[in-house]
């Protein structure tokens, strides 16, 4: 294997996804019982998984895991990824290092939903495209089912191919694949580094959702509750 080129570049995913679970009171009984739902979604172990399925997807290896997790709830981790170079046949060396990271955080601002905020950071030096790790953000083997998420990508430095004017570009066309329609897709390009895209679960399907744990709940409760995802983590869609 010889190397051929040095790479700079640094391709980034942040996505932020939100979803809201329902305290049905205040009391001790209900808290734990909310804390144990949440805790099957975003353990540090099923969070862990989605992490080291990503490098792999990434073509990179892991060379350390680091992580805590907090009390009542909370998870951390930062996972140092370097490129897998045995992946290609001429080897490219690359400058910038790579990691992935993930942290949840808590919202309580509504009375009776408690919203979790998920934020995956992917920065990978990879020749690998970066954009192929959402598909298992949103897989439903790791019970991940965002209310509403957010995808920014960042690009720095070039990928090139075999010579200066092959320049790669990460592409992934969200809108084509819309999550197997449960989604309503918004999607901001300012420029060819730099991309935004908003993932809003649609409206019938966040009452299903939402009324198969709670059936109580009324169709304009959950629309309120969803309106309030939109003004509070979107630019007002």
């Amino acid at each position: 294997m010889t190397s051929t080129k040095i790479n700079n570049v640094s391709s980034t995913i942040i996505f932020n996804c939100y979803e809201g679970f329902y305290l049905a009171s205040k009391n001790n009984q209900d808290k734990v019982k909310l804390h144990e739902e949440i805790n099957q979604k975003y353990n540090k172990n099923n969070l862990l998984e989605i992490a080291k399925k990503i490098s792999y997807c990434i073509h990179t290896e892991i060379l350390n895991i680091s992580s805590h997790s907090f009390e009542p709830y909370g998870e951390s981790a930062s996972l140092l990824i370097q490129a897998d170079l045995s992946l290609y046949n001429s080897a490219t060396l690359h400058l910038k290092e790579s990691h992935i990271t993930f942290h949840t955080y808590i919202e309580d601002i509504l009375e009776d939903f408690i919203v979790v905020r998920l934020e995956f950071h992917i920065s990978s030096c990879s020749e690998a495209n970066v954009f192929d790790s959402i598909s298992i953000l949103f897989n439903s083997k790791y019970s991940l089912s965002p209310d509403i998420a957010t995808i920014d990508y960042l690009r720095r430095g070039a990928k090139y191919g075999h010579d200066k004017n092959d320049i790669i570009h990460d592409t992934h066309d969200i809108s084509d694949t819309n999550f197997n329609g449960k989604y309503d897709i918004y999607k901001t390009s300012p420029s060819i580094n730099t991309k935004n895209v908003v993932a809003i679960i649609k409206k019938n399907l966040l009452i299903d959702k939402l009324k198969n744990i709670n059936n109580f709940l009324s169709d304009a409760h959950i629309l309120d509750y969803r309106d309030f995802l939109i003004k509070s983590y979107t630019e007002n869609i």
